[in-house]
């Protein structure tokens, strides 16, 4: 079996592409631009890659609209990881380990527990503390077993995808920050992260307007990015590290779109514009990949319906960090 192991492997063991690992916030974006991402030839549109032994348990629908189990492109991933990993994604998705992902909505109970939930914030804790640390000492403090195996599967993953569906560049919307700097690091000449931010004004309203508490509706957001900016800018250089905004990306798509794809040095495609032209095959996300008249367009009903004292309640909790964020 070839392994994947960043001490290990050498470039014949890899096809030739390149990873857009994309970080934001819940409701900023993040599946708008892996979709927009995939309406280019040469990009392979995943989605939450890290849900993708929940969606097999579940038997979650693909974006193509065909059950994750029973989708043709996706079975070629499934019988190629049995082949290199002798592992049985459809039988027993969880047995490949993926970066640690919890899910709250579509929630597989089989697999989070409130054990799984515990020994995850453990392993968060413990990257968080890690993260402090000046070089020399994080670098003797190693990253728990779990997620060293997690991020070699998901290269190799990458990879068969790349191999399989013949794309040169695959995009990941996982947003986990501790996985892309992780990633990053082990391979550091495939691996380019997005950080995406929107006025977290906006994401407070969508969050509200689903039945979200006022404080439910920013802690993510604003926890997001007290954690994303500061690991980004100490461990990502600044050619691998791309930040955009999401309204820009939906009021000017053509120049946001040529801008992604001179930082991962591919042409830019008109087809990116049109999110219907192209069929992709996004694992989780949000339904907006299963919208048949799906369109990049920017969500403005906050400046109109965030008032009073919502929008007081907004600004004196998460003011701070929105005008760091250029809002």
């Amino acid at each position: 079996m070839i392994t994947l192991d960043s001490d290990k492997n050498t470039k014949s063991e890899m096809n030739k592409f390149q990873v857009l690992y994309i970080c934001s916030a819940a409701r900023s974006g993040s599946t708008l631009t892996d979709m927009f991402m995939g309406g280019h030839s040469q990009c392979a549109s995943l989605g939450e890659l890290n849900f993708l032994a929940k969606g097999i348990n579940l038997n979650d629908k693909c974006s193509c609209g065909t059950n994750l189990r029973n989708c043709f492109e996706w079975l070629k991933i499934f019988n190629a990881i049995k082949k290199s990993h002798q592992i049985d994604l459809v039988s027993d998705p969880y047995k490949f380990n993926l970066w640690d992902a919890i899910a709250y909505d579509n929630i597989d109970y089989t697999q989070q527990t409130n054990l799984f939930t515990f020994v995850v914030k453990f392993r968060k804790a413990w990257l968080e503390g890690r993260n402090r640390l000046p070089s020399l000492l994080r670098n003797c403090l190693p990253i728990p077993s779990s997620l060293l195996k997690a991020v070699n599967n998901k290269m190799a993953l990458y990879n068969e995808i790349s191999r399989s569906w013949g794309k040169s560049v695959i995009v990941d919307s996982s947003k986990n920050v501790r996985e892309a700097v992780e990633l990053y690091e082990r391979w550091p000449n495939i691996v380019k992260i997005v950080l995406l931010i929107r006025d977290g004004r906006g994401v407070y309203f969508s969050r509200r307007s689903s039945g979200y508490t006022q404080s439910e509706s920013i802690a993510g957001w604003l926890n997001y990015y007290r954690r994303a900016l500061p690991v980004l800018d100490k461990f990502i250089p600044a050619e691998s590290l791309l930040k955009i905004r999401y309204e820009d990306l939906a009021t000017n798509p053509e120049n946001v779109g040529q801008t992604l794809c001179h930082f991962i040095n591919i042409p830019f495609e008109p087809t990116m514009l049109d999110l219907t032209k192209v069929t992709r095959h996004l694992v989780g996300g949000n339904n907006t990949r299963f919208a048949s008249n799906k369109e990049i367009k920017l969500d403005t009903r906050w400046q109109t319906e965030l008032l009073g004292e919502e929008l007081d309640f907004f600004m004196r909790t998460g003011g701070n960090m929105n005008r760091q964020l250029g809002y």
